[in-house]
């Protein structure tokens, strides 16, 4: 491990460069509230929610609408 008293561009550190890359998405209160109508496990939800992040908000509401008419069919 690089020791931070040499020489060394914070930046350039594994840990830090790992951290950067990931995508950082907060889902807005009104996708959370509709997810919270779903019936379905909580193991799924966190999928849903996965799958939501890379999504564009109307995407996301179209989704979850599709989602809570099937649903509510069964």
């Amino acid at each position: 491990m690089n020791n931070l008293g040499e020489n060394v561009d914070f930046e350039d550190l594994p840990e830090v460069k790992k951290y950067f890359m990931r995508i950082f998405t907060v889902l807005s209160k009104e996708i959370r509230e509709r997810l919270k109508i779903l019936n379905v496990s909580k193991e799924q939800k966190r999928k849903i929610k996965k799958e939501l992040a890379f999504l564009s908000k109307d995407k996301q509401l179209e989704f979850l609408d599709e989602l809570i008419q099937k649903n509510n069919q069964k």
